[in-house]
């Protein structure tokens, strides 16, 4: 993946934790989803412009510099959010605990992922303990878990009790 959302080098990149790393790769997922919406709006315009017969008047470049703006707004917020949390160390987490798995978990609690993903994740974790009892006292335990999982706090302790 190219980095463009912060000039970095490649040493910089190499150079950076898995949390920054983490953190760098989301903001130019978004970066790139808003720049792909940007080109997708203006062809769009651009088509109904020429279907309306109005493709020699500035309405276009009116658009066009109108979301232009729009999107170097959006790419500055999350520049700026990156370069802060970059520095915490920490992923975001919109308010919630244990954002940066700093509650002595073993995985990265990272709340930006969707709930399958965090899932999973965990349940790799926790499948990692060979004892069954261990890991699941263990998981049972970890309160980060519950709040992170949510709703499939109750499915991975079902899944994993299985296995006692």
């Amino acid at each position: 993946m190219t980095f463009d959302i912060i000039s970095l080098s490649q040493e910089e990149v190499a150079a950076l934790e898995t949390v920054q790393l983490k953190l760098l790769r989301t903001a130019q997922q978004k970066k790139n989803e808003l720049e792909h919406k940007l080109k997708a709006e203006l062809g769009e315009y651009r088509r109904l412009c020429y279907t309306n017969g109005v493709q020699n008047s500035s309405l276009y470049e009116e658009m066009e510099k109108s979301l232009n703006e729009e999107y170097e707004y959006q790419v500055e917020i999350l520049r700026e959010q990156l370069v802060f949390n970059m520095s915490l160390k920490e992923p975001t987490n919109d308010g919630e605990t244990g954002g940066s798995g700093s509650d002595n978990t073993g995985y990265l609690v990272d709340y930006e992922l969707s709930y399958l993903e965090r899932y999973v994740q965990v349940r790799d974790y926790y499948l990692t303990i060979e004892d069954p009892d261990e890991r699941l006292a263990l998981f049972t335990a970890d309160e980060v878990a519950l709040r992170y999982l949510d709703s499939y706090y109750t499915t991975l302790y079902n899944y994993l009790k299985s296995f006692t």
